[in-house]
């Protein structure tokens, strides 16, 4: 009896299937989480590059435009919900020896990163009457899956553009 056990051979896919099954769901999912963590990290980019670029093709702006704007920038995170996105706004220029934030907007959210919109923009500044448009983004995203870890990360992102007019974009009601 035991020589016939031995030499049965049914079920051994099964047994092997039970012992692979779990790594490979584990590998599978695990996967997922890496590509929606690393795209919800682009898109949080992309929407802080989307608004500053927006912004800086205007030869001013008001708030019911930031409004506008920032919706565009919500958009640009499209499929993930985008109620957590904030992003603060600021216009800096580089006249005589300093650098100065012209205006500040923080309709679509006040990101703390802003405050330090002067230095931000040195890069893209370096000579005096130069302008751009600065744009911190944060974006809190929650893994739509809590197997095989859960994810909820806050994502921070920078984005500068240079004012296509050529001069500084203003800034009024």
């Amino acid at each position: 009896m035991l020589r016939r056990f031995r030499s049965d051979g049914s079920g051994i896919g099964a047994v092997e299937f039970a012992l692979i099954a779990p790594f490979m769901l584990l590998a599978i999912l695990g996967s997922f989480q890496v590509f929606a963590f690393a795209r919800a990290r682009m898109l949080t980019v992309a929407a802080a590059r989307n608004l500053a670029d927006l912004i800086s093709q205007q030869d001013g702006v008001t708030t019911s435009e930031l409004a506008d704007f920032c919706k565009a920038g919500k958009l640009s995170l499209l499929p993930l919900a985008s109620s957590t996105f904030k992003a603060s706004i600021a216009s800096v220029s580089y006249s005589g020896s300093l650098r100065k934030i012209d205006w500040t907007d923080t309709s679509c959210g006040v990101v703390a990163a802003i405050t330090n919109a002067a230095n931000t923009a040195t890069s893209v500044t370096p000579t005096a009457g130069d302008s751009a448009i600065v744009v911190a983004a944060s974006y809190a995203y929650s893994s739509p899956l809590t197997f095989p870890i859960s994810l909820n990360v806050t994502f921070t992102a920078t984005a500068l553009a240079r004012p296509r007019s050529g001069t500084a974009v203003t800034y009024g009601s």
